[in-house]
């Protein structure tokens, strides 16, 4: 074999590399936004500051697997499942509040960015107040619509429910109450 078949077998081969790995190279992404507290236009209201980590987005295979154990093992196999998989976390910036583990993650391309995608358990990241559980919303759902230049904004859903899709994917299929929104999110890393 000639040396330009190889250096053309050894592009291909590279190129095929970072295809399959491209989910990877998206990985270890920090965003900051901020949300507004409280209910809309009350003078109580506060801003408070977060950093949303994303460890590493769910791979199709991970989400078939979560499909595959809740249709074969029930729902309480599928939340051990679920809170066992760590893909980054929530965590208030500067004031009181709780870090919160996201479980999982998805990345979504758009048209003029990315949709990012992000659950975990419904809980609260306020230590001050006490939430009403509802069981037929156990999930939390955070969306970030980012653009080519890492910014955009945001809508946290902190009662949702989910679905899995044959596709591989989770998606939110209702809420239970309207979401926060998220403004000035940007990627810093």
């Amino acid at each position: 074999m000639g040396s330009r078949p190889k250096k053309s077998l050894s592009a291909c081969v590279a190129l095929a590399a970072c295809l399959s790995l491209s989910p990877l190279l998206l990985a270890g992404e920090e965003f900051q936004a901020r949300i507004l507290m409280g209910s809309g236009g009350h003078p109580a209201e506060t801003v408070m500051n977060v950093k949303i980590l994303v460890e590493s987005y769910s791979s199709r295979e991970e989400i078939l697997q979560l499909m595959e154990i809740i249709n074969q093992s029930g729902y309480e196999a599928f939340m051990t499942a679920f809170r066992g998989m760590e893909k980054g976390a929530f965590i208030p910036v500067g004031s009181r509040g709780v870090k919160i583990i996201l479980h999982a993650a998805l990345s979504i391309q758009t048209e003029k960015g990315r949709r990012i995608l992000l659950f975990t358990e419904r809980q609260s990241w306020d230590v001050h107040v006490s939430q009403r559980i509802d069981r037929r919303f156990p999930f939390m759902a955070i969306e970030l619509n980012i653009d080519n230049k890492g910014r955009g904004d945001g809508k946290i859903y902190e009662e949702a429910h989910i679905v899995l899709t044959p596709q591989g994917t989770i998606e939110m299929d209702s809420s239970n109450s309207p979401p926060k929104q998220l403004f000035g999110v940007r990627l810093v890393k």
